[in-house]
């Protein structure tokens, strides 16, 4: 009997093309939830998360178990299905290929790995032939919408490739429409228009081809204030050019169009609010939300941040987890996947890499760090004309062009109505009929109209009635109840505090202790830090649940754990709180030593199979181990701090960025030299000086190890003497690297270390690479993939897969290519982004050679703009050199020479052999082109690479 599952439509079952009958609409959300992850335990609670969200019947893991029986009853007799509950929670074994969305997937990956254009544009097809309407339409609990915006942008993507293999294998005439209708849709999308823009021309139709262009034009500049970008312009010139056989050249899709979540509560009132912010943000590039705690500066910068349009993306800072102002420039870098460049300070990085780039800054909470923010965005908005940026702030940035908008309380039928949509959160039921609306109104008028306060107010309803509450905020005097405030910010202080007063004891100690908790914790990290002694996990859970239901804490489910959040003016309310009852040292130093070992288990696990789950485990909490590392430096706790910063190479400094290196480099002053952890903190200290470039500076911090050798389990980055021997590597003594590996090799043997044998065996076949004799690296890398395979690891299996790549591109391009693209894929599976880097440039380097070099220019605007993200120059001045030969290549000798100037400027070899292209040009020409080069420096070098590659990809 074959069977098929389909979850792009209706969720339906088919055995032998009849369909079955799967349950009502909650049994069929279980089964998609274990289709989704086919093959994977799916926890217990995550699936109750995804079926029910935050509306879970009572004994629901007793529903959730009778669900999957009767599902397993409906599977019975198929052949490779089964249904299982292990430690890791519900699996559902089948082969993935058998539901249609991990069909489409597999299709669309063979489609984009296809040489010809014909079979690529099959291959599509047949993917998205497999949608049949909305995935699962009546399942409507945010996970599942949240997926189902996901899935349409997969099939977006899919389709925009289709078209452009249609493109190329010469189907235009039948694209015109779909590409017509579908530009309509997408107005600002420049992929489409492009492609819309060749069906045309190709169809003899000029005149409209160009007439498309400039409707798109005109909407960018007049809606986004940006013209169109390099890919697209170059459609149009092609077309001016009457270059009519040329293969399509489709503008790139643009990088992640930001970070701005959607909000599981809907927005109430404040039209006139968003149209004066939008009106401000037209007016000036730097906005200032600035009003009381709790009046809903943020929300209403969200809300604005959402409808806004910008090419390059909406993107939200939170400054609350900061507990001073040093960590800005990281905070803001980490919001924007940014890494600090090489010999560049964060806030220099920042604005290097948002120079060119069109979007929407949200910089949120700014008031406790008004200082260093005030300072980041003022560099921001002299520096990046095409930035702008929404601060909130209880007081002004004073920033020069500020735009302060002030943001007032909700006016009475505005607040009326947040207060009955809350409500109904609570009692679905609820409603405002004239009774009732006269009470809602008489709440409203005593809490001044202040969002938080009526969202408290609200939480309450579920126990009493409107009337009732109403009452109960006269007898407590409320307006009153604080002295020596403005009157709103009593108001707000005093429904806080009421809201606290009905709270039972126990959740009033755990809401204290929560506001430790720097943006976000889950449930272990509550139980961890804020339980008492001998009391069960579940304990703590029916608290937590408890103080989402009275809106106390917010409540984040996603694909992975359930996360928590305190609002700030809750959050310093309760550390207030803490503070009075003298516990707030006690269980800060709960909380750092909770995150340490967070920390620790984690370094150990990233470097096993199950690397993803602890990345994905860990990196939320960044936050969290900032606050656990500064409080162990203000504890002088050098033991505590040593633990944490050795933790963190692997965690955190491969995934997130350099800050933690400065971590470590601080703690060095604070431990005794003595401490066994000490070689490897300075091993990553000094990692962190060899990212940003500076290798004096590098060397001196090695230095400080004095020879040890980190102990078994130190982050891969972390070992003093790689770094010095990877500053020899850079600083041209490949041998004196060779021979610390070749040695590190036999010590890795001896101490039967897989991981750290990988690690070496790359580090061996890089350096006979670089030495120009890659065969006989060939050894090494063949036995680092041998190694690597049976860890599991896939930061180790991607080194591997790199290094036997690196020494077959010239005997076995295309071997190579299919090593590159496995170790690519292996390291961006773990968010990896130095290994995931290096493979895409060294794929691209090879295709340029010995494959097509006009896809190869496309592959490396990718590479360039992922070492522009990741800020590391040493590896761009790399992928430019690459670039410089991939141009003279391609004819674009003007282009190259240009580049190679650039290079030669910035004191860096370039490969080009100048003679050639000086022959080509002319001296005239040659010489405009080389002083042109000359006067490029930093981003401009990129941002014109780009320029000159996007004409030929």
């Amino acid at each position: 009997m074959t069977v098929e599952f389909r979850l792009l439509g209706d969720v339906e079952v088919g055995f032998d093309g009849r369909l079955v009958d799967t349950g009502h609409t909650r049994q069929r959300a279980v089964l998609a939830a274990l289709l989704v992850d086919v093959g994977r335990p799916v926890p217990a609670d995550q699936l109750i998360d995804r079926v029910w969200a935050d509306r879970p019947p009572y004994r629901a893991r007793n529903a959730l178990s009778a669900y999957v029986s009767r599902l397993r009853g409906v599977l019975t007799g198929v052949d490779g299905v089964r249904i299982t509950r292990g430690p890791g929670g519900y699996l559902l074994a089948v082969d993935p290929l058998t539901v249609d969305l991990h069909l489409f997937r597999h299709l669309v990956s063979r489609g984009r790995a296809a040489e010809q254009p014909a079979e690529a544009a099959a291959l599509y097809a047949r993917a998205l032939d497999l949608w049949r309407g909305d995935p699962f339409p009546t399942l409507d609990v945010p996970w599942f919408a949240d997926l189902r915006t996901a899935l349409e942008a997969e099939r977006l993507a899919a389709t925009l490739d289709r078209n452009d293999a249609a493109l190329g294998a010469g189907r235009h005439a039948e694209l015109i429409a779909e590409l017509t209708a579908a530009a309509g849709a997408h107005p600002f999308d420049e992929r489409l228009a492009g492609q819309l823009m060749l069906a045309q021309y190709r169809s003899g139709r000029q005149s409209d081809a160009l007439a498309t262009y400039q409707r798109i034009r005109r909407r960018l500049v007049e809606d986004l204030g940006s013209e169109p970008g390099p890919a697209l312009r170059a459609v149009h010139q092609q077309i001016l050019d009457a270059d009519a056989g040329a293969p399509p050249v489709a503008p790139r899709a643009r990088p992640s169009r930001g970070n701005i979540e959607r909000r599981p509560t809907r927005f109430v009132g404040r039209d006139d609010d968003v149209r004066r912010v939008e009106e401000a943000l037209r007016d000036g590039p730097l906005v200032t939300l600035s009003g009381v705690g709790g009046v809903g500066k943020t929300r209403l910068a969200v809300e604005v941040a959402r409808r806004a349009r910008f090419a390059d993306g909406m993107w939200l800072c939170e400054l609350a987890p900061l507990s001073d102002g040093t960590a800005v420039g990281h905070a803001l870098a980490a919001a924007l996947g940014v890494q600090q460049q090489q010999g560049l300070g964060i806030e220099q990085t920042i604005t290097d890499y948002l120079a060119g780039r069109h979007l929407l800054l949200v910089v949120d909470n700014c008031e406790h760090v008004l200082d260093a923010a005030a300072r980041v965005v003022d560099r921001i908005v002299r520096h990046c004309p095409s930035v702008a940026v929404l601060a909130t702030s209880r007081e002004p940035l004073g920033v020069e062009g500020e735009r302060v908008v002030p943001v007032h309380p909700l006016p009475d039928s505005d607040a009326a109505a947040l207060f009955a949509d809350r409500a109904k959160a609570h009692r679905p039921e609820f409603g405002l009929d004239p009774g009732v609306a006269e009470a809602v109104g008489e709440i409203c008028r005593r809490l001044d109209g202040l969002p938080l306060a009526i969202e408290l107010a609200a939480a309450r309803i579920r126990a009493m009635s409107a009337t009732e509450l109403a009452q109960r905020l006269d007898s407590s005097r409320l307006v009153h109840a604080t002295r020596g405030a403005a009157p709103r910010h009593q108001s707000l202080v005093a429904a806080i505090d009421w809201s606290y007063r009905l709270l039972s004891e126990p959740e009033r100690a755990l809401f204290a202790r929560l506001s430790l908790f720097a943006g976000g914790f889950d449930l272990d990290a509550a139980h961890g830090v804020c339980a008492e002694q001998g009391s069960a996990e579940e304990d703590t859970l029916d608290l937590l649940i408890g103080l989402v239901d009275k809106s106390m804490v917010i409540a984040r489910h996603g694909a992975g754990r359930s996360r928590y959040l305190v609002l700030e003016t809750l959050r310093a309310y309760g550390r207030d709180r803490l503070d009075e009852a003298g516990l707030a040292d006690r269980f800060a130093r709960r909380h750092a030593a909770h995150f340490t070992a967070l920390a620790e288990r984690g370094a150990r696990a990233v470097q096993g199979p199950d690397e993803r789950i602890w990345v994905e485990r860990v990196l939320p909490d960044y936050d969290n181990l900032r606050a656990a590392f500064e409080r162990a430096v203000a504890d002088r706790d050098a033991d505590l701090a040593m633990r944490l910063v050795t933790s963190l190479p692997e965690l955190a400094h491969l995934r997130v960025g350099y800050e933690s290196a400065t971590w470590a480099e601080r703690t060095l002053d604070l431990a005794d030299p003595g401490h066994p952890l000490y070689a490897a903190a300075a091993g990553a200290a000094a990692r962190g000086a060899w990212n940003r470039g500076d290798f004096a500076r590098a060397r001196a911090l090695a230095a400080l190890a004095g020879g040890r050798v980190p102990g078994r389990g130190t982050g891969r980055v972390a070992y003093p003497g790689d770094v010095l021997a990877d500053v020899a590597l850079y600083a041209d003594d490949p041998g004196a690297a060779l021979r610390h590996y070749s040695a590190e090799v036999e010590r890795a043997r001896r101490d039967d270390d897989p991981i750290r044998l990988v690690w070496t065996l790359y580090y061996v076949a890089v350096c006979h690479a670089v030495l120009r004799n890659p065969e006989q690296g060939l050894p090494a890398a063949e036995e680092a993939v041998r190694v690597a395979d049976p860890t599991a690891n896939p930061t180790a299996q991607s080194m591997a897969r790199y290094a036997l790549g690196l020494v077959l591109k010239k005997s076995d391009p295309e071997r190579a290519l299919a090593l590159f693209d496995e170790a690519g894929e292996l390291a961006a599976s773990v968010r990896n982004f130095w290994w995931h880097g290096i493979a895409l440039m060294e794929r691209a380097a090879t295709r340029a050679v010995h494959d097509d070099p006009r896809r190869a220019c496309r592959e490396f605007l990718d590479v360039l703009d992922h070492w522009e993200r990741v800020g590391d120059w040493s590896q761009q001045w790399i992928a430019l050199r690459y670039v410089v030969r991939l141009l003279a290549r391609v004819d674009a000798a003007e282009a190259a020479v240009t580049l190679h100037a650039a290079l030669g400027a910035a004191g860096r070899p370039s490969p080009l052999d100048a003679a050639r292209p000086a022959r080509v040009l002319g001296d005239e020409r040659y010489a405009a082109a080389s002083a042109a080069g000359r006067s490029l420096a930093g981003s401009a070098v990129v941002a014109y690479a780009r320029e000159a590659l996007s004409h030929h990809a």
